[in-house]
């Protein structure tokens, strides 16, 4: 067909030119299915450009199925066309298929399923986590490596901004890097909030996070826009905080008129485009886990958005929280046995880390409550060290024989360690 060639032809000429960010993500050299995932406008789209830019330009096949030009491909019996179409402008070559945004593709599963049994390389991105799990588990289960995207880490942004560091650097350079750390903590990271000056850049970061509520969300489920907006409100509110979801439910109930099955309902789809992720206690039942979690945000510039006031403490916090999912995974919170709450643990080689997250520790009464609450978890943990992540202090501590690190975040993230 002429417009998906039209297509094809252009999304070819656009990747030729296009200059890239780089990222600090492994893509793994495998035959399976790449799957990029995670929030819109993260980067996933230009990692399909930079494993495009990797072979020869003619045997790139890139569509985005946002494209309201495809829109046309969901009333069609099957979608041969597309690879007929390639074909016809191409003969005698094999494409590798470049699907951005696949799940605007009805039935893409099948599709792509069918394509992979052929033998065609295959990168997607989407940005539907319910959609992409479900049908990666169900469908593509061992034929899919799946890739979660983030927004640009610290070291990302320092790289982006062409600011070479080394160990010398944090002693001769901390001013500069405290800057950059104070802008990165404020704004997050996504690449169109970085590359724009800092007089707009809260401008940018309303006009994602709109996209992002209308098209995923209140369009998307034909959902309340005044529920939906206060559920976020509540959420950001509730940074730092472990709650349930009944006691979400009360928080709303005098605001607008609503129960506790239809908060549920909209909690868990703000989890479907990766703007908010839920962590829960270590070793608890699946009911316990279920009654009490805490939710943290995908980047910290739409906390702003969505928050009256500004709390460095809660950015701090979230950022970490996206730190360590990004490179462990999984993470946790945990009480102690006597009701005493550490941020965050992570499993590393089977054995938990414990973290406390503080803007600043000088007061005496911050600095004795993060500590009460460490030493309770390294006994109950048989742990000998725990560390407690500032914005910019640092201090070793030792008491009782436990040992607690206090490290800048802007430190950790330059190391790459915890």
């Amino acid at each position: 067909m002429e417009l998906l060639k039209k297509i094809i032809l252009e999304n070819q000429h656009f990747i030729k030119t296009r200059n890239l960010i780089p990222r600090d993500i492994h893509i793994p050299e495998t035959e399976n299915i790449i799957v990029f995932t995670g929030i819109r406008r993260c980067g996933k789209t230009s990692l399909l450009y930079h494993e495009a830019k990797k072979i020869a330009i003619e045997d790139v096949l890139f569509l985005d199925f946002e494209d309201e030009r495809l829109v046309f491909l969901n009333t069609m019996e099957n979608y041969d066309p597309i690879i007929d179409s390639y074909y016809e402008l191409f003969p005698g070559r094999q494409p590798v298929l470049f699907f951005d945004e696949v799940q605007g593709l009805k039935n893409w599963h099948l599709y792509v399923k069918r394509l992979y049994a052929k033998g065609f390389k295959i990168y997607l991105t989407g940005s539907n986590a319910n959609l992409l799990s479900r049908e990666i588990a169900t469908f593509l289960t061992g034929r899919a490596f799946e890739i979660r995207i983030f927004p640009f880490s610290f070291q990302e942004l320092l790289h982006y901004r062409k600011t070479g560091f080394t160990a010398k650097d944090i002693l001769l350079n901390k001013p500069g890097l405290l800057r950059m750390f104070s802008e990165y903590l404020l704004f997050g990271g996504l690449p169109e909030v970085i590359k724009t000056a800092k007089d707009d850049k809260m401008l940018v970061l309303k006009n994602i996070y709109s996209m992002l509520f209308y098209k995923d969300l209140i369009a998307k489920y034909d959902k309340n826009e005044m529920l939906m907006r206060l559920i976020i409100s509540k959420l950001s509110e509730n940074i730092t905080k472990p709650f349930s979801v009944l006691n979400l439910t009360n928080k709303i109930q005098p605001l607008i008129k609503t129960n506790r099955q239809t908060v549920l309902e909209y909690f868990h789809l703000l989890h479907t485009p990766f703007l908010i992720e839920s962590i829960f206690q270590y070793r608890k039942s699946f009911v316990k886990r279920e009654n009490e979690r805490k939710t943290y945000f995908a980047d910290t510039g739409f906390i702003r958005v969505v928050s009256i006031g500004e709390d460095l403490g809660k950015l701090l916090e979230n950022l970490t929280f996206v730190y360590l999912k990004r490179k462990y995974g999984t993470v946790y919170y945990y009480k102690t046995g006597n009701n005493l709450e550490i941020d965050f643990l992570i499993l590393q080689d089977g054995r938990p880390k414990i973290f406390q997250v503080s803007y600043g520790v000088s007061n005496n009464l911050t600095r004795e409550r993060e500590m009460k609450a460490l030493v309770k978890g390294m006994r109950e943990l048989d742990l000998k060290e725990a560390t407690v992540i500032t914005y910019d202090e640092k201090e070793t501590l030792m008491t009782n024989g436990f040992k607690v690190e206090m490290k800048p975040f802007w430190e950790i993230a330059l190391q790459g360690t915890v």
